[in-house]
């Protein structure tokens, strides 16, 4: 039989109980509130501000040409890797010569940033470019001069220097002489041209 004193103990265990289910409860809630908050403070700090413009990020073969500068690195790496660049610009002017359409058109990327008075444009630009001299002229010489080799990152590299060039087709001709301004990007393990300009004109003669 069920004693005053034993309805009195389950009762307040009941009530200590539901007291004990609340506060874990209340904890639960908590945990999960604050759980939610930081994942929205992460979230929010990967979105860019409402006043800041928000543009699609880059793929790496149209990576812009602003690079964070690499560690100091070994001499015998720095020369091999400005040899590697300085032997893809030789190819490049090498493939203008032979008018190699091709061939010359595997120095780019697929989407250009800068080219001449263009920006953001494809290899199909710069094709179109390209075939209108050729058909023009059919002798090419083309001198690199005063090349310098900057390299950003170990991936990134701007080359300058000093284009004088000399197409002819019997009476028609055009030569001259720019300084020019060529970035370029290693994608995988290849040197390839991501920007192409003039930076100065010294001369230029067509007829």
């Amino acid at each position: 039989m069920e004693t005053g004193s034993n309805r009195m103990d389950k009762t307040l265990s009941r009530h200590l109980r539901g007291r004990l289910i609340a506060a874990w409860t209340a904890a639960a809630i908590a945990a999960v509130s604050i759980g939610c908050g930081s994942v929205n403070e992460t979230s929010s700090f990967l979105l860019p501000s409402p006043t800041v413009e928000q543009t699609p990020a880059p793929s790496p073969t149209t990576q812009q040409t602003t690079w964070k500068k690499s560690p100091v690195r070994l001499p015998r790496i720095e020369a091999a890797l400005k040899k590697a660049v300085a032997a893809r610009l030789e190819s490049w002017r090498a493939s203008i010569e032979t008018r190699s359409l091709d061939k010359h058109l595997q120095h780019y990327t697929d989407q250009i940033d800068t080219y001449y008075l263009a920006s953001n444009v494809n290899r199909d630009f710069i094709r179109a470019d390209r075939e209108r001299a050729f058909n023009q002229f059919d002798q090419f010489k083309l001198q690199l001069i005063n090349v310098e080799v900057n390299l950003e990152t170990n991936d990134a590299a701007t080359v300058t220097f000093d284009k004088n060039w000399d197409f002819r087709r019997g009476e028609n001709f055009s030569n001259g002489l720019v300084q020019q301004e060529i970035l370029m990007r290693k994608i995988e393990k290849k040197w390839f041209i991501t920007s192409e300009k003039d930076l100065e004109v010294y001369r230029y003669r067509n007829n």
